[in-house]
């Protein structure tokens, strides 16, 4: 600092050889601007400036006593000069800290990596000078999270973020730009490659850094990455359209399981068919064309079907039905879960409503993802729901997976612990496939247990799976649950389970799911009781 300051001070002197020209007070600025750099205080350029004046003044009176006019004109134009001179330093600084600012906005804080805005800039300045010999490659690499990696919910995130962009950063190629462009998500802008195969060896290093980032943070096996690529001008002369192709080509990659891919006409064929599905699916959600299918869990006493499952289905214009993973994964992905959980919290409803009205007195089970167990409104979303169609809280109820408790368990419970509150039935389902299972059990407050059915698949030839339906009963006797064995698909499992004490059996030997006016055709049938006609 101080080296900074006699330097400053050394040029301030210069005025005296000042010609005129900028020179010189292009210097004393640069000066001026090492000493910010450094930590000077912003009011020392006015201090600089009044020891000087006051050294012209002690050169041209002295101590005199009498002073003349010609003196006194020469100190009064010089104390303008240096004033101004400390007001134009002022505004040198303020200037800079203009710039500051100007570049922390382009700058992510807790990375210190170019953030999305100046992406865009850099991208569209390096297209902006590529050409079909010297192209501009891009990599889009995103990182997804496990439902395992509940430590990501303690402020992980960040962590991670910061521990990927100094790996990545530290073995990019000279010239090119690493930037933060969303969660969990970095873009690489190469601005000049010779061939494609640059870009995809540039994608295939950074996704292994990126892995080994994680792993050091202690997130190895709850962290998965993917990366598409792309070269421009030739998949696109614009920034839009050349990250556009790269998330295409990241898109594919995910499709197919593989940690990269680079655009192709095929990858573009393929994002289309995407586009077209996501179209129809938020056509179908805004038109409520999604149903529930209900599969019976029948008693195994009595042989009698008190509950429901409600199985979401989504047939395309087409005709063609989609899975239900895919529905789900669709509505995360483009951001309307929340809109999805109402329809068919809505839906529900209106499946109890009209199996009440036709005498069939059954609890109708949903079941509900990480997202939406996370939701604190969804107690209040079941009441609304349960009020718009006046359904008693006991006609309905959910199923959650120990997958999706692991996401964030102590939310999870607070918010099965209110639906328990309110009255619905909570099972946990495909019980015995998480790691933490006898925890659950004891914290939260469900009501019964699904056996999985890749238990249940063996349960009469496999001494293994028949050893773990075993433990599973006795765990769930210790903890006062009805257990429902779900997959049961010959009379030999029926039987079995039935031996082993199972309270109810689900699966394709008892019936197959069936949307509701197919359900009281079945269970009137069932049951002895005249099928109404089908216009009534």
């Amino acid at each position: 600092m101080a080296a900074a300051e006699a330097a400053f001070c050394d040029e301030l002197l210069n005025i005296a050889g000042w010609q005129g020209g900028a020179d010189w007070f292009n210097r004393l600025a640069q000066r001026w601007c090492d000493c910010l750099d450094c930590g000077v205080a912003d009011h020392f350029p006015w201090a600089a400036c009044g020891s000087l004046l006051s050294v012209c003044r002690d050169r041209l009176v002295g101590g005199r006593a009498e002073v003349f006019q010609l003196e006194m004109d020469l100190l009064t134009g010089l104390v303008r000069v240096v004033w101004a001179l400390a007001s134009y330093l002022t505004e040198v600084a303020i200037a800079r800290e203009r710039e500051k600012v100007k570049a922390f906005a382009l700058i992510d804080a807790h990375t210190g990596l170019p953030n999305r805005l100046r992406f865009e800039q850099v991208l569209t300045a390096a297209l902006g000078v590529a050409s079909e010999d010297w192209p501009v490659g891009l990599v889009v690499l995103k990182m997804h999270v496990g439902a395992g990696a509940v430590a990501l919910l303690a402020g992980e995130r960040e962590r991670l973020q910061v521990a990927v962009s100094a790996q990545l950063a530290g073995v990019i190629r000279e010239g090119d730009v690493l930037c933060l462009t969303g969660e969990e998500e970095w873009s690489l802008v190469q601005c000049a490659v010779r061939t494609p195969a640059q870009v995809m060896l540039a994608a295939h290093k950074l996704h292994d850094v990126a892995l080994a980032a994680a792993s050091s943070v202690g997130l190895a096996g709850h962290i998965g990455a993917v990366a598409g690529g792309a070269c421009g001008p030739g998949d696109a002369a614009d920034a839009r359209g050349l990250e556009r192709a790269a998330r295409n080509a990241q898109f594919a990659a995910r499709d197919a399981r593989q940690p990269v891919a680079m655009y192709t006409p095929q990858v573009a064929n393929l994002s289309r068919t995407v586009s077209s599905l996501e179209q129809d699916f938020h056509r179908a959600l805004a038109l409520q064309h999604f149903e529930l299918f209900l599969q019976p869990q029948v008693d195994v006493g009595s042989g009698e079907c008190h509950c429901v499952e409600a199985l979401l289905r989504w047939r395309r214009a087409e005709g063609n039905w989609v899975a239900p993973p895919a529905v789900v994964e669709l509505a995360e992905r483009t951001g309307v879960a929340g809109q999805m959980l109402r329809s068919l919290l809505s839906r529900q409803a209106r499946v109890a409503d009209e199996l009440a009205r036709a005498g069939i007195d059954v609890t109708v089970m949903l079941n509900l993802t990480a997202q939406d167990i996370r939701d604190p409104d969804l107690p209040a979303l079941v009441r609304q729901a349960l009020g718009n169609w006046r359904v008693p809280v006991s006609r309905v109820g959910f199923e959650l997976t120990e997958g999706a408790l692991l996401v964030d368990e102590p939310a999870a419970a607070k918010v099965v612990a209110a639906l328990r509150d309110t009255g619905c039935t909570v099972a946990l389902d495909d019980f015995g496939t998480g790691y933490s299972s006898l925890s659950h059990l004891r914290r939260l407050p469900v009501d019964e247990l699904k056996v999985d059915r890749q238990f249940v698949a063996g349960v009469c030839v496999d001494a293994q799976d028949r050893a773990m339906v075993e433990a599973l009963l006795v765990l769930a006797r210790a903890f006062k649950l009805r257990v429902v064995a779900e997959g049961v698909e010959s009379e030999a499992q029926a039987t079995c389970l039935a031996e082993m004490g199972c309270d109810r059996l689900q699966g394709y030997f008892l019936a197959r799911p069936m949307n509701a006016d197919a359900f009281v055709r079945w269970w009137r049938a069932r049951y002895g009781q005249p099928v109404a006609p089908a216009d009534s």
